[in-house]
């Protein structure tokens, strides 16, 4: 099925292409499927606005659709077309590692993410959350009159395992996170109950996953993952979880990463056997760790400028599942920088 096509540390905030600003219409990317974009008419509502500005509007639902409608829009390589993106995680992801996977050198569009999914943890840290229509219509507006926009460089988050090609993201998950990633991804599949599907089912999920722990029901699994930092000194830590991102986590309460070390990789992991895992994980959630939560206890976490993993089998890269042979090992670290619009 085609697509429908009618008409280091991030670096500070500055004005897009070094004060340069353009008129050009944007093309706009909508995933019709994304969560909160198939709720209450919203994807309508943003492709029509688009249309309406003069923007090319892209219906992308599937992988198919978004590839075409990628190749179609990087035909011009001299000069890229701004992208705006109003959809989920996934279809961010997906982008985002289709324009990663360009040659060095190629132009690469400007992008703006407004949130259409579940979760949206990308377009919360680029300002894209929340009343996407109203921001969409400011862009659009800003656009026309050429002026410019605020933007932010990120690297990209890169995992690989050879012989495989890289894949790129901004968070990834492994272990235990992953394991109730893929647990709430199977809770919502194949239903359409408001109970199983709509913004509860996350909660219920994660809450069933809990009272199952704590009344000793089926145990949750504990991989064995052996994970290196490049600058830390523990040689490996056996971790029964690993995330990992290149953004900044500027909102909200939940920053789960140690503010120490250096590089473009934030992470965390936790041992296997980590002392009072559960006792601290609201702790840990919010950055503040500890004295006792050292390496020695099963604790590490800071900056980096890469990680090593064995013993994976899969993990989450923006909330899509893969998977991974667990004796060799993946390799995780900052990727291509991309150029961010703010929305205003």
């Amino acid at each position: 099925m085609s697509a429908v096509i009618s008409g280091e540390r991030a670096a500070p905030a500055a004005k897009a292409g070094a004060g340069e600003c353009s008129s050009r219409p944007p093309c706009l990317i909508v995933n019709p499927r994304s969560f909160r974009a198939s709720r209450g008419g919203l994807a309508e509502q943003a492709m029509a606005l688009g249309r309406s500005h003069g923007a090319q509007v892209v219906a992308a639902g599937d992988p198919a659709e978004l590839h075409e409608a990628l190749e179609q829009m990087l035909k011009n390589p001299g000069h890229p077309q701004d992208l705006a993106v109003l959809a989920g995680d996934g279809t961010v992801q997906a982008i985002v590692d289709h324009l990663a996977a360009r040659p060095a050198g190629v132009a690469l569009p400007r992008l703006l993410v407004l949130g259409g999914g579940r979760t949206n943890l990308t377009a919360w840290e680029l300002g894209g959350r929340g009343a996407v229509l109203q921001k969409l219509a400011a862009a659009l507006e800003r656009w026309r009159e050429g002026r410019p926009f605020e933007a932010q460089t990120r690297a990209t988050l890169r995992v690989e395992q050879s012989p495989a090609p890289p894949r790129h993201g901004f968070f990834v998950a492994a272990g235990l996170i992953d394991y109730v990633i893929r647990a709430c991804h199977a809770h919502r599949a194949g239903t359409t109950s408001e109970l199983r599907s709509g913004h509860v089912a996350t909660p219920l999920s994660l809450l069933h996953l809990a009272l199952g722990a704590i009344l000793g029901g089926e145990p949750i699994p504990r991989d064995e993952l052996r994970v290196s930092a490049r600058g830390y000194a523990t040689p490996s830590l056996p971790s029964r979880l690993l995330i990992a991102t290149t953004l900044q986590n500027r909102h909200g309460l939940l920053d789960p990463y140690a503010d120490r070390g250096e590089g473009e990789v934030r992470f965390t992991a936790v041992g296997a056997r980590g002392a009072g895992f559960w006792l601290r994980l609201p702790t840990l959630a919010m950055g503040r760790f500890t004295p006792r939560m050292s390496p020695e206890r099963g604790f590490l976490s800071g900056r980096c400028s890469g990680l090593e993993v064995l013993g994976l089998s899969g993990y989450a890269l923006d909330g899509e599942k893969f998977e991974a042979d667990p004796a060799r090992p993946v390799r995780i670290g900052p990727g291509p920088r991309l150029t961010f619009l703010c929305p205003p």
